[in-house]
């Protein structure tokens, strides 16, 4: 484990042995070398204070940034051109701020520095010889693979409310069991499945509102991209979190926003059992499960059957089963309010709700023959706008493929290897197609240099309309010699 601490941390840490300070690496580093990780960064705790850090790095030429405004006793130490945090040993006093501690101090010992961190798999330290310091019992929980809070839950989540979506995104990341000492409140979700919670908590969830919308919104992406995201997802529904709120600063005042409680009414709703293994709340982590782990696509997934059982869309079958018909729709309609809600970024915001509203046009062309039906509708995806070129359409349809995929993935048809051989050939016949498909006058394989050659400045424009049409109806191949040839008929024609 020692071989792979890298060399500038080992210099710091032997810098501030050497000078008679304690040193060590100190959590989440600590947890990823345990579990045979690369820690995605390396931080390091110290009983010397920042501006004896400083000085000391300063002697062997390393770059400091200190001063780190609210980030009390800690500064920057740049060894070989990479960054390591440096926190002198502290303690915190949390108030009403339900992020930033109210007050600050040294302390004198590791133990006391370590008591005011998170999760016991986070409070750990290591020396630079390789030993394991651990008051809390991290490494029993590493070996059980459970998220326990040091100490007490609810105080942990009074000090700092955060900390109760990094309880649900280190679940989503290490596939850990959560459990409290506190009497749990029962199980959550349908029973008998991979995602069903034997023993639940209720958070303090009243705490968030003092969060911000921009903390929040990262916890959430780091969650829904992890190894184990739909184990973090349930966490984050059963403890109520989805219903919480946070805020965020607008024109000077903060406002409480909602979180994601569009999501809870998915809990326990039926859907039809000839094609569905599980309610749709379940349904959506199964299909997040089955999807490469991207933003974009987990986001869609999220998000992409939000429209079923609301009015207007449930309507219930002969046989007596629910039936949603249209529901893509309303989830596009719901999705576009919750991307503006949480200030996601514009461009994922509007292709993944695209990927949302577009996610059931497969159904229709499963069993027709031919590429008429998926000609027309990369066309119509063509001349929407939505696109400004090629490259652009082939992306996202290629995302599209992978929602369209998962979600089927997560029905009874995920069982069913024909059926999803069938499905991945209609995927693979729709990207040959929508590569071939131009979208813009740069898609074409002509200039309008080239095209001056036998028209005049004025006609270009025309002559651009003409090409593109036929060869997005399929009348011409996007070849520079037939597209020449093409226009020089059409332009000899249009003289006479």
């Amino acid at each position: 484990m020692l071989n792979k601490i890298p060399s500038y941390t080992n210099k710091i840490l032997n810098l501030l042995n050497e000078s008679g300070y304690e040193a060590y690496l100190v959590g989440g580093a600590v947890r990823d070398l345990l579990l045979g990780r690369e820690p995605g960064d390396y931080d390091i705790t110290t009983n010397a204070k920042p501006e004896v850090v400083r000085d000391l790095a300063l002697t062997q030429g390393w770059k400091v940034v200190d001063n780190l405004g609210q980030n009390f006793g800690c500064c920057v130490v740049v060894v070989d051109g990479i960054p390591t945090e440096v926190t002198t040993f502290r303690g915190e006093k949390y108030g009403e701020d339900a992020h930033k501690p109210e007050d600050v101090w040294y302390c004198k010992t590791l133990k006391e520095d370590l008591s005011r961190r998170d999760f016991t798999v986070n409070a750990m330290a290591m020396d630079a010889k390789g030993n394991i310091y651990d008051y809390f019992g991290g490494q029993e929980d590493l070996a059980n693979k459970l998220l326990r809070t040091v100490g007490n839950a609810a105080s942990r989540y009074e000090e700092d409310a955060l900390r109760m979506f990094r309880a649900c995104r280190f679940v989503a990341q290490l596939g850990f069991t959560y459990v409290e000492d506190n009497p749990s409140i029962g199980g959550f979700g349908m029973e008998n499945t991979p995602y069903y919670l034997e023993k639940n908590y209720k958070f303090p969830v009243e705490r968030t509102k003092g969060l911000s919308l921009e903390r929040i919104r990262k916890e959430l992406d780091k969650m829904l991209v992890a190894p184990y995201a739909s184990k973090g997802l349930m966490l984050f529904m059963g403890t109520g979190l989805a219903d919480a709120k946070c805020r965020v600063k607008e024109n000077g005042n903060f406002e409480e926003i909602d979180i994601l409680p569009e999501l809870r009414h998915l809990v326990g709703l039926k859907q039809n059992p000839r094609f569905h293994c599980y309610d749709t709340w379940e349904h959506t982590l199964f299909a997040i499960d089955n999807s490469p782990r991207e933003l974009l696509i987990r986001w869609a997934l999220l998000l992409h059957d939000l429209g079923k059982g609301q009015d207007g869309i449930r309507t219930i079958t002969d046989e007596g089963q629910p039936r949603d018909a249209g529901h893509e729709k309303r989830s596009a309609e719901d999705a576009v309010k919750i991307f503006a809600r949480l200030r996601m970024n514009k461009d994922l915001a509007k292709l993944a709700t695209w990927l949302v509203a577009e996610h059931m046009r497969f159904v229709g062309l499963f069993k027709i023959e031919g590429n008429a039906a998926l000609l027309r509708w990369l066309r119509a995806e063509a001349h929407s706008g939505m696109f400004h070129n090629n490259e652009e359409m082939v992306f996202a349809f290629d995302k599209l493929t992978y929602v369209y995929l998962a979600d089927m993935g997560a029905t009874h048809a995920g069982f069913n290897k024909e059926l999803m051989t069938k499905a991945r050939e209609l995927s693979a016949k729709l990207m040959e197609l929508a590569r071939e498909m131009p979208v813009a006058n740069s898609d074409l394989n002509i200039s309008g240099k080239e095209m001056l050659e036998f028209i005049s400045k004025d006609r270009i424009k025309e002559a651009f309309v003409y090409l593109l049409e036929r060869v997005q109806n399929g009348n011409l191949p996007n070849s520079n010699a037939e597209l020449r040839e093409a226009l020089q008929k059409h332009s000899a024609k249009a003289q006479k």
